[in-house]
């Protein structure tokens, strides 16, 4: 799932009264956001064009210079939803362009978007050399790409401003944020991106300032895509769209990557690649080097190359499940959906690390994950190359369960398939594929529930594992004559009337707090 800036750092990137572009040259407010515009740009041509504050030594901008504007437009429409329009007529349009002599005091600047005539003019000091060629890469064009940050209504995440004693009104961004790694619009570099350096977009709050202001542009990076890693730059990317790929393959630096949005990947020391809030990416390929991996919650495949490897995942070891897949391959399945990984040596989970050989217990059930999916059971049956080789190619980006199917419970709610299969759960499962799901069958029918809370001593046994509490009942307990129904959940609620509020009077969440928290707590029955 994808995550959304925090709103504390968008608020620091707007100015007072939230200006922004409207269409035909209206400037809207904070209470209408959101929506997608067409602005009309131009460059200016004469002083008599702009005010007098602006005028003193005015030039038309250079050939070089219409470039670069034009580049660092298609920049900032690249994530929001702005279509840029060239007019000749620049007096009349909402941005424009132009240079004039700001001896010293400033680089370049911009006026927010009003109506007014300064509203959304943009001036590079024609008096600063480097202005005069702004290629992409370096500082004079990441100046281009920040004044039009203002132009469209981002103001700086900091106390300062250049050419005046003024600063700028807050909120501001924290000071370790209030760099370039997060926002163009800061004035402060990060010592982690790479020295020499210099940004050609938008970094990760601009991108989410902008989209809050004109929406997001959700055809960029249609399809999918593979992004080559470039360790001697810093990008932030973003691409809402397909199933995207991070290849590593040519790094020798240790990489870590990390998948989710909204976070930084590195190379040793240096921060190279931010993901955009929104931004999907679903592979990644390591290099020579000693990689890590932080899995994001779409599903990923990742391939460590060579190298001593990790993988990262949020929770606990005791939250995931390891299998062998196939020859190289393993998944893992837990509190971030599942993962294939192969040249992977390491997972490291919240509570530690252990070895990705030593947390494997068992293969990929590849029936299961059929019957676990009924479009599957029509589509492969009980082909199970077929099937692991969908999960490889499909469903595992696709959030395709593994285990939706209880071959356990199956066998257990019904009679005549003990009789038949006994503890054969992979004939319980292949029956399902070939008859039962046809017949209208379930998996759900035993209640496992009642079974527990009805047999406290199977509580204390096998905690909230119900396929282990029902495997039992197929193996020892139906022959026992344990009971089903022992337990009366109306009986607990009544006795229990913080549990009955908690739950609504919920028969099945009374069976549930019993097993997982009332038996242990001592809590009467009834």
């Amino acid at each position: 799932m994808s995550q959304s800036a925090p709103s504390s750092t968008v608020a620091a990137l707007l100015p007072s009264g939230t200006p922004h572009w409207g269409n035909n040259g209206t400037v809207l407010n904070g209470s209408s956001v959101g929506g997608a515009v067409t602005v009309t740009y131009g460059f200016l041509t004469s002083s008599r064009q702009i005010s007098s504050a602006d005028s003193t030594g005015f030039a038309a901008m250079n050939t070089a210079q219409r470039t670069a504007v034009r580049q660092a437009l298609a920049a900032w429409s690249a994530v929001a939803n702005i279509t840029f329009v060239e007019i000749s007529d620049a007096a009349s349009a909402e941005v424009a362009f132009g240079t004039n002599r700001q001896s010293g005091q400033s680089a370049a600047y911009a006026y927010y978007p009003s109506t007014g005539a300064q509203g959304g003019q943009v001036f590079l000091a024609n008096d600063s050399s480097g202005n005069a060629n702004p290629t992409v890469g370096s500082y004079s064009y990441m100046t281009v790409i920040h004044e039009i940050g203002h132009a469209l209504g981002l103001k700086h995440p900091g106390n300062y401003n250049a050419g005046s004693d003024g600063g700028t009104e807050g909120p501001y961004l924290p000071t370790a944020t209030d760099n370039y790694a997060y926002s163009i619009m800061s004035y402060n570099d990060n010592d982690a991106l790479p020295s020499g350096t210099y940004l050609t977009g938008p970094s990760l709050y601009d991108i989410a300032a902008i989209q809050y202001l004109y929406g997001a542009n959700m055809s960029t990076g249609a399809g999918d895509t593979s992004y080559t890693l470039n360790t001697g730059t810093f990008t932030t990317l973003w691409d809402p769209n397909g199933r995207n790929s991070l290849n590593g393959s040519a790094q020798t630096a240790s990489l870590a990557i990390d998948l989710r949005d909204g976070q930084f990947s590195s190379a040793g020391s240096t921060t190279f690649l931010a993901l955009a809030y929104g931004t999907k990416v679903q592979q990644a390929t390591g290099g020579s080097g000693n990689d890590s991996f932080t899995v994001n919650t779409l599903g990923d495949v990742l391939d460590g190359g060579a190298g001593t490897d990790t993988v990262v995942f949020s929770g606990s070891r005791a939250q995931y499940s390891v299998q062998q897949l196939d020859t190289g391959r393993y998944i893992v399945s837990g509190a971030d959906g599942n993962d294939i990984l192969s040249n992977i040596e390491f997972l490291r989970f919240s509570d530690g690390s252990v070895s990705l050989s030593s947390a494997v217990t068992g293969s990929f059930d590849a029936l299961r994950y059929v019957a676990s999916n009924t479009d599957l059971i029509a589509a492969l049956g009980t082909n199970t190359a077929a099937a692991t080789q969908h999960l490889a190619g499909a469903g595992v980006y696709e959030g395709r369960s593994l285990t939706g199917f209880d071959p356990y419970n199956y066998l257990a709610g019904y009679g005549d398939l003990l009789g038949s299969f006994g503890t054969d759960v992979t004939a319980a499962t292949r029956h399902y594929i070939e008859v039962g799901n046809r017949e209208g069958r379930s998996s759900t029918l035993f209640d496992t529930l009642s079974y527990q809370a009805s047999n406290p001593d199977l509580i204390a046994a096998f905690g909230s594992n119900r396929e282990a509490a029902e495997l039992h009942y197929i193996v020892s307990g139906r022959l026992e004559g344990r009971s089903l129904t022992r337990f009366n959940a109306a009986a607990y609620l009544a006795a229990n009337p913080d549990v009955n509020s908690a739950v609504g009077g919920n028969l099945t969440a009374a069976k549930q707090h019993y097993v997982s928290f009332g038996y242990a707590e001592g809590r009467a029955v009834g």
